[in-house]
């Protein structure tokens, strides 16, 4: 039987084209919000950290509840690097500005142009590696971060919050790290501009093959257990996590906004299926008096209103996928399976719940009283 309805359906879900198109934009728009914050926790919660060495470690001031504002003396490097196990190592300072008009957040480390290379293995051409090593106020930029602020090689550019002038010479293509989306400079000059000389914001230390790193993270911080400055030690990928954590306030907030999104889709879909169902209370009257049963007038009733959300999410899913995957991708976002496959449960979720609430009380009504209602 139901079968042979799928006429009727698709011709009820059309009889006010106008309400249908306004439910069916409103399921769109809700889908293409929650994938598109969704894709941004991605981006976040699972960076290009993850191309890093297993063997490189990460040394930083254990006192410090928020990683970014780590500081060691520059003269731990010596000292990690004197520790068994450690081939080489080297400081990084690292700070941070927004550029409001962009939207964009700019992650600059300060290096040492001799040694980071020996520890962070990164694609550069050797031109470009020795003119940034050769100038002073010289910056190697990831490809990511130079879409996002419209920069080319040779460009002078100026991050006023820094006070940091310096001239593009190189960038990280793509590779899968997280020096996509950083700018890299000189170490000595970030420290005279950040009036942090002799300081660095953490030491990379790159463990050999022959040793076990959680072993040598712990042979680092026992002997800087009785410095002035106690560290912490943990691999990239863990200091990665720790970094995210500090923006985990954030995120959460962008998890709300999108399960908000998504109560929103579904009052929506209640309020404009809850008005079509009124407005066909004798017809559902009528179904009931020639025989059809209260179970398929229901499932004939939440077929039109999981349409109307199927289209949406299709829709909402097409759109997301456009967006993020051209634009998107520049920023760092992307979409996977696994959230468009949420995507389109959602949708279908939001089909449901948004008319059940208006089908109950219908179907409750007596024939004869149902078949009194002028629609």
């Amino acid at each position: 039987m139901f079968m042979r309805m799928l006429p009727y359906i698709w011709h009820s879900t059309w009889r006010n084209k106008r309400r249908s198109i306004i439910a069916i934009l409103g399921v769109a728009i809700g889908i293409f919000v929650f994938l598109a914050l969704q894709s941004a926790i991605l981006a976040v919660k699972e960076p290009a950290w993850k191309a890093g060495s297993e063997r490189l470690l990460n040394v930083r001031e254990s006192a410090r509840s928020s990683v970014m504002a780590s500081r060691l003396p520059q003269g731990y490097e010596t000292k990690v690097g004197m520790v068994d196990g450690v081939e080489i190592s080297t400081g990084v300072l690292s700070d941070i500005a927004v550029i409001s008009e962009k939207r964009v957040h700019i992650f600059v480390c300060g290096i040492d142009p001799d040694k980071f290379l020996s520890v962070r293995k990164i694609t550069v051409t050797p031109q470009q590696w020795t003119e940034f090593r050769n100038g002073k106020n010289t910056a190697i930029v990831g490809w990511r971060l130079m879409n996002r602020m419209e920069w080319n090689v040779g460009d002078n550019v100026e991050i006023r919050e820094l006070r940091l002038r310096t001239r593009i010479v190189g960038v990280v293509p793509p590779q899968d790290i997280d020096i996509e989306d950083h700018m890299l400079v000189h170490r000595d000059y970030l420290q005279k501009t950040r009036k942090a000389e002799g300081q660095v914001s953490y030491i990379l230390a790159l463990v050999s093959k022959s040793d076990d790193p959680l072993s040598v993270a712990k042979a680092i911080d026992a002997q800087m257990a009785v410095s002035p400055v106690p560290t912490k030690t943990v691999s990239a990928a863990a200091y990665a996590q720790a970094i995210i954590r500090d923006f985990m306030g954030f995120i959460d907030y962008l998890g709300v906004v999108g399960w908000i999104v998504i109560a929103v889709i579904v009052l929506g879909i209640a309020n404009a299926v809850g008005i079509l169902v009124r407005e066909r209370t004798r017809e559902i009257g009528i179904l009931k008096a020639i025989g059809i049963p209260p179970l398929v007038v229901m499932s004939l009733i939440v077929s039109e209103s999981l349409l109307l959300a199927v289209i949406g999410g299709l829709l909402g899913i097409a759109a997301a996928w456009v967006v993020i995957t051209s634009a998107g991708s520049m920023a760092g976002l992307q979409l996977d399976v696994a959230t468009i496959i949420i995507g389109a449960f959602l949708s279908l979720i939001c089909g449901a719940l948004g008319v059940l609430p208006a089908v109950f009380p219908i179907l409750r009504i007596p024939v004869i009283e149902a078949l009194r209602t002028i629609d």
